[in-house]
């Protein structure tokens, strides 16, 4: 009895012993396991995106990890919308080989959350430097250095060699929503301005790259599409002069940027224009909400877009949010029971909901158009409903001496074109009938007529393109009717022919 309780009093000490030196007898063994393993930490997300599709292209993987599927909503190029799977590589833990020698890659931000360590929006190490991934090997079998240069050249190679990257994805047109449409229907792609499913770190289980995608303008360029004024036509020359000069603007010390302000009423086609030069340019396009963002969100969406250069910048019908300098969609104080919750704006941004914050202000905007740091590359396209909401500083339409509109704006460098967009003239729709009408002879000649005899009718493109499409849908289902009861009667005439002994017609 006395040899039992002595051992557990000895046992108990000795674990006691152990557990507070637990610590030190922990750090030995890591210096011990740390004179054959190394383990390399990578403290930057841009960083971890580049390494995660380089060693995805370069090295061969164990099959044995755990895995990551999904799927998300996604344009093909047919036209239809639906459901895309994927496997997604760098959220788990990885075995790779170098050759002979395996190492492992760890994303740490999903580990410690999983664990409960970490803050809410990632993980950190040491001196509370946020870890994203780590690269762990034997010593002297991985040069992680190369790994690096490598994989960060072959992202700038992307970003930069626009003529390459086009050759090898065979689209860079995108749309891109700013900040992101909180629908769950979006997976994250990289800033180099592929689309998420471009990235090096997605394998499609059921398509292609080219099969996704915004389906592009059937029958020749987009713009070949769209009917406008020949004022207008004669700019579009404009952007795609500018798409192939950096090099005239970089030897006169000009910037390589523009910026136009597409105003008129609603339906006149100022997004489809600009949709229309990125999709024939190969550009991706960025569509930004200045409703739902604050400064911060505005300074570093327009930072990610300077590195997919070149590319347009959309902001859309920015009367709906500044009245001249104020924000009119979120004023100051207009939530004021409103008490921030930082655990629930962190959660809400990881789910991709902005958190609400301070209001944009009109001087972040006019700084990311036109600041300190000017980003050459960029096409900004400005889209207004109401001209008289718009500050000068932004730039407006310039008054020569004699009375006319020229399309210098005021305020060159943000906005150096304004472009009123505004009701058909007689001989656009005369243009728009044909081709929407043309096969249908009759309707076409009533059109024209209608034409001539309202001559001064305002109507935009949107409102005149529907008027055709109504006489010609009409036409259309009328054919389809003719067809299907031709049919029936040439059914019901082969039937008696066989009753007859005769033979059935030929077709």
């Amino acid at each position: 009895m006395q040899d039992t309780a002595f051992g557990l009093l000895a046992g108990g000490a000795a674990l006691g012993l152990v557990a507070s030196m637990w610590t030190k007898i922990k750090g030995v063994a890591w210096r011990l396991v740390g004179m054959f393993v190394q383990r390399v930490e990578i403290p930057t997300e841009a960083g971890h995106d580049a390494v995660v599709a380089y060693l995805i292209a370069h090295y061969r993987r164990s099959r044995n990890y755990d895995r990551m599927y999904g799927a998300s909503w996604e344009y093909q190029r047919d036209g239809r919308y639906g459901l895309v799977p994927y496997e997604v590589y760098g959220n788990r833990t990885l075995i790779l080989w170098n050759g002979w020698f395996p190492f492992l890659f760890s994303n740490q931000v999903e580990s410690k959350a999983a664990s409960g360590k970490g803050a809410a929006d990632g993980s950190s190490s040491g001196g509370g430097m946020k870890v994203y991934s780590t690269l762990t090997f034997l010593r002297g079998t991985l040069d992680v250095e190369r790994i690096l240069r490598e994989a960060c050249a072959a992202r700038n190679g992307i970003s930069w060699a626009t003529e390459d990257a086009q050759a090898a994805t065979k689209n860079r047109f995108c749309i891109h929503h700013v900040p992101p449409r909180g629908d769950g229907n979006e997976s994250g792609g990289g800033s180099d301005g592929l689309a998420w499913y471009q990235q090096g770190n997605y394998r499609l289980l059921s398509h292609t790259p080219d099969q996704l995608g915004k389906a592009r303008a059937a029958g020749g360029r987009a713009l070949d599409n769209l009917i406008f004024p020949r004022r207008v036509t004669d700019l579009i020359r404009e952007i795609e002069l500018w798409r192939k000069s950096r090099d005239w603007y970089q030897e006169r010390g000009i910037p390589w940027k523009r910026g136009w302000l597409m105003y008129g009423p609603p339906g006149t086609g100022k997004t489809a224009l600009a949709r229309a030069f990125a999709e024939d340019l190969n550009l991706p396009i960025y569509v930004y909400n200045l409703a739902e963002m604050t400064n911060h969100d505005l300074t570093k969406a327009w930072t990610e877009m300077q590195t997919n250069t070149p590319c347009i910048a959309l902001i859309e019908d920015i009367d709906n949010v500044f009245h001249g300098r104020e924000n009119v969609v979120r004023r100051p104080g207009l939530f004021p029971m409103v008490v921030p919750d930082p655990k629930a704006d962190a959660a809400g941004a990881a789910a991709g909901r902005n958190p609400l914050g301070p209001p944009l202000t009109f001087d972040c905007l006019l700084n990311c158009l036109d600041g300190v740091e000017r980003a050459d590359g960029i096409f900004t396209v400005v889209t207004t409903n109401d001209l008289s909401k718009i500050d000068p500083a932004l730039g407006l339409p310039r008054q020569l001496p004699d009375g006319t509109t020229e399309f210098i704006s005021t305020r060159p460098g943000r906005v150096d074109k304004a472009v009123e967009l505004t009701y058909l003239e007689a001989a656009d729709k005369k243009r728009m009938a044909a081709r929407i009408l043309g096969a249908y002879e009759p309707e076409h000649l009533e059109m024209l007529a209608f034409i001539d005899r309202y001559p001064d009718l305002a109507e935009t493109p949107a409102q005149f393109q529907e008027r055709c499409a109504q006489v010609a849908l009409k036409c259309f289902w009328r054919e389809a009717a003719d067809a299907e009861a031709g049919g029936r009667r040439g059914w019901f005439a082969d039937l008696a022919a066989r009753l007859a002994g005769e033979p059935a017609r030929a077709g």
